[in-house]
């Protein structure tokens, strides 16, 4: 894991975009987790819980601790998050755009809870494109 120097990190407004997309993966993560645990507690009703809520709202549990993490690691100066968390945002919105696109594929409260994902994750994806974040993360 490649760790930008202290010099780099201590722009107070590199600091504040990354504290920013912390904390938006950090409500990316709360937003999943608590969606998974709707998905068990409402198991029962196969009109609200269907199979591809199951595997769709399983995955993205996972997905969003993971990104979490790297969000972390990104705050703390890793080049090498840094690069993931773009990759892992643009792909996740990407995907929450598919899914909303579908008709029928899932139902409307799990395409609600992907669309605030999305918007959570497209945020995150535009602050780590600002000029002094891509500067920060630069290789030199």
């Amino acid at each position: 894991m490649t760790t930008q120097s202290n010099t780099t990190m201590a722009d107070p407004e590199v600091r504040e975009k990354l504290r920013i997309a912390r904390t938006l993966l950090g409500g990316y993560a709360v937003v999943s987790v608590l969606t998974l645990l709707a998905i068990v507690v409402f198991s029962g009703n196969h009109d609200i819980v269907t199979s591809a809520v199951w595997i769709r709202g399983s995955v993205l549990a996972v997905a969003s601790l993971v990104t979490f993490a790297l969000g972390v690691s990104m705050a703390n100066g890793s080049r090498s998050s840094y690069r993931r968390v773009q990759i892992i945002t643009l792909a996740q919105v990407v995907a929450v755009l598919v899914i909303e696109s579908l008709p029928g594929t899932f139902p409307a409260w799990f395409k609600m809870e992907n669309g605030v994902c999305g918007t959570l994750l497209l945020i995150v994806f535009l602050v780590t494109l600002a000029r002094p974040v891509r500067a920060a993360f630069s290789t030199r």
